[in-house]
């Protein structure tokens, strides 16, 4: 584990706390540190906290503002709420995802600089 990473979720669980009451506060932190959960910050988590490995794959996969995966640098935001739908919302994520290089089943490019999500 890196040193950095090591530092950083022991801070952020001192600040927020040990118990399975902090978990989504702390994922939240995690993440925006750094644009997802790299597994080695979340190993530590469960090293320094009551959380369990299930508790934190539960969560994290539940809900989908956490990513598993690197973002890209920028967002790009495709409403895909029914009228959007209606409207061509497909054509315009894919349009997007062509333009970038993004290949089928990712969404971030290859140099990490946009995600179309």
């Amino acid at each position: 584990m890196t040193e950095p990473v090591q530092q950083f979720v022991d801070e952020a669980v001192d600040r927020i706390g040990r118990g399975s009451d902090a978990l989504i506060p702390i994922l939240q932190a995690i993440q925006r540190e750094y644009r997802y959960l790299p597994e080695e910050a979340l190993r530590r988590v469960c090293e320094v906290t009551e959380i369990t490995p299930a508790a934190i794959m539960g969560v994290s996969t539940f809900y989908s503002q956490f990513r598993h995966e690197p973002a890209g640098r920028h967002l790009i935001s495709v409403c895909v709420g029914t009228a959007c739908h209606v409207k061509g919302a497909g054509v315009v994520h894919d349009a997007f995802c062509e333009h970038l290089g993004i290949p089928d089943g990712h969404d971030t490019d290859a140099e990490g600089l946009f995600t179309v999500q």
